[in-house]
């Protein structure tokens, strides 16, 4: 398959993600494909359309954008680098994410996502837990700046 047409499955994929639909993203997805991600491990259509649904369910207002490499093909394996943005439980968040994506054919087969869940949660907390987040982020950044 041409670089071009995955780089399009790709957005097109990313488009069902922002919009929250669900059966159409699950459509771009082979039957026992897997997507690994800070959430979890996820294998077959009936776990990737709980979790889509959930991501749909809690996450308003997404939005992805192409950064700094943007998307990358060599074969069926593609690279994906941007920013996804949006609001969980009323709280903007707004993050870098990196994902390695396999096809078959004309699907996702494979999908690994790494994004910091440690700047997710900083951006998300409140109350005592932001006061908590916060204690680990010093800590880790202790000697660094």
């Amino acid at each position: 398959m041409a670089g071009e047409k995955i780089a399009s499955i790709m957005r097109d994929f990313v488009k069902t993600l922002e919009t929250g639909d669900v059966e159409k993203g699950l459509s771009f997805l082979t039957e026992d494909a897997v997507w690994v991600n800070p959430d979890g491990t996820f294998r077959g259509k009936d776990e990737l359309r709980r979790y889509l649904t959930n991501m749909a369910r809690t996450m308003q207002d997404v939005k992805v954008t192409e950064t700094g490499n943007g998307i990358m093909v060599q074969g069926n394996k593609a690279f994906f680098e941007h920013v996804i943005s949006g609001t969980s439980q009323g709280q903007r968040f707004e993050g870098l994410a990196m994902c390695a994506y396999e096809f078959k054919d004309d699907k996702l087969q494979e999908v690994r996502t790494a994004y910091d869940r440690l700047l997710m949660a900083q951006q998300a907390a409140t109350g005592l837990g932001k006061w908590l987040v916060n204690i680990i982020v010093k800590q880790a950044e202790k000697g660094v700046r």
